[in-house]
C-alpha cells in the first residue's frame, strides 16, 4: 500500500477537498461581504476534476476524505460527487462539512450516496444572533438540516462552533449543554483573523483556555483518551453526558507537529498548509492529462514542521483571502 510521507516522517493519509468557494451565508470572520469578491463557477474544478484528483490521491496513500467549501451543497452535483468518490478504491472515510441550511433536503440522499457525517457550522442559538453573525440567516434551516442528519445516520454530528469574544461568547454554556442529553461533539473553535481583520481579531478573540473555563462552569469537565492523534480537538465530556466537548486551538497552541492533511482548493490548488501562502497548482497537469502523482509528491515535500501563527502573521497569510476561499 502506498503512503505520503513528508520531510519530518509525518504521514499524510487526510485530504480536504473544497468544491466550491462560494456560500449562502455571509458569516462576518469567513467572508464578509465587504470583503467578498465576486465569485464565478467558471474557475472551479468539475465534478471529472475533483475525482480525478481523489484518486490519485488514493493511490498515493490518502484515505479520508473531507468535502468543504464555502458551502459545498450549494453544488448541484455534489451528490454525485459524494457518489463518486465513496467508490474510489482505498477512500476509506469520506465526511463533509457544511452550514447545514440545505441538508433538510440533501441528508437521505447524501447517505445513500455513501457520505458517512457531517460536521455542521453553527455560531449562534439565538435566532436575531445567528442573523447578525450570519449577515441574515435563517437558524430554523440549520436546525433542520442538523435534525435530518441525525434521522438519517449521519453520525457523529460534529457541532463547530467559532467563538467570538462579545459576539456570541455568551452562548458557550448553551452550546455544552447540548451534550449532556444528546449524543452530538460540540467543538469549540478558536477565532483566527482571516482577511486580515487583525485589529477585530484583537477586540473579539478568545483563548480555548477562557472557552473551557464556561464550559467547566456548567459542570467538572473529564478529559477523554485521544481517539485520533492527528484530530485538532482536545476532547472533554461532562460526567454523564451523552455527548463530546471538544476544542480547537490553531491561535493559542498550534497542532502542526501531528498535521496529516493537505488542502486542495476549488480552482485546483494543493496547499500543504493553511497557514502558508505556498501552493501546487494541478490544473496545467489536469487539463493536460498529464499525471497527477509528482504535483503531490512536491506539495508533501513543502510541507513545513510549522508555521509562525502569531495574529500578525495570520494576517500577512491570509491577506485578502478568507476561509471562503481556502477550504473550510
Amino acid at each position: 500500500m502506498a503512503t505520503l510521507v513528508d520531510p519530518i516522517g509525518r504521514k499524510i493519509e487526510y485530504l480536504r477537498v473544497s468544491v466550491v468557494d462560494s456560500c449562502n451565508l455571509h458569516c462576518f470572520y469567513c467572508s464578509p461581504k465587504e470583503a467578498c469578491r465576486p465569485r464565478t463557477v467558471r474557475d472551479q474544478l468539475s465534478k471529472e476534476q475533483i475525482i480525478r484528483v481523489i484518486a490519485a490521491a488514493a493511490e498515493l496513500g490518502i484515505r479520508k476524505i473531507r468535502l468543504t467549501g464555502g458551502e459545498p451543497l450549494i453544488r448541484k452535483d455534489i451528490v454525485e460527487i459524494v457518489r463518486d468518490v465513496a467508490q474510489i478504491n482505498g477512500i476509506e472515510d469520506l465526511s463533509l462539512t457544511t452550514n447545514g441550511t440545505l441538508l433538510a433536503q440533501l441528508a437521505k440522499p447524501l447517505k445513500e450516496a455513501g457520505l458517512k457525517r457531517v460536521n455542521i457550522s453553527l455560531d449562534s442559538l439565538d435566532e436575531t444572533n445567528f442573523a447578525t453573525i450570519t449577515h441574515g440567516g435563517d437558524i430554523k434551516t440549520t436546525l433542520t438540516g442538523i435534525d435530518a442528519a441525525v434521522e438519517v445516520g449521519l453520525t457523529p454530528i460534529k457541532i463547530n462552533m467559532v467563538v467570538i469574544k462579545d459576539v456570541n461568547d455568551h452562548e458557550i454554556e448553551s452550546f455544552a449543554r447540548m451534550t449532556l442529553e444528546k449524543d452530538i461533539h460540540v467543538r469549540f473553535i478558536e477565532y483566527m483573523p482571516l482577511l486580515g481583520q487583525e485589529a477585530s481579531w484583537k477586540q473579539h478573540f478568545l483563548s480555548s483556555a477562557e472557552i473551557m473555563s464556561y464550559c467547566a462552569s456548567v459542570a467538572e469537565l473529564e478529559a477523554l483518551p485521544e481517539d485520533d492523534a492527528h484530530g485538532p480537538a482536545k476532547n472533554y465530556k461532562f460526567a454523564g453526558a451523552k455527548g463530546i466537548l471538544g476544542f480547537i486551538t490553531p491561535i493559542s497552541q498550534h497542532f502542526c507537529a501531528t498535521c496529516n492533511r493537505l488542502r486542495l482548493t476549488s480552482d485546483g490548488k494543493i496547499k500543504p498548509c493553511l497557514f502558508a501562502e505556498d501552493v501546487v497548482d494541478l490544473m496545467p497537469a489536469l487539463i493536460a492529462g498529464q499525471n497527477l502523482h509528482p504535483l503531490f509528491l512536491e506539495a508533501v515535500s513543502r510541507k513545513p514542521l510549522h508555521e509562525d501563527i502569531s495574529p500578525a502573521s495570520l494576517g500577512g497569510v491570509f491577506g485578502p483571502q478568507g476561509m471562503v476561499d481556502i477550504g473550510g
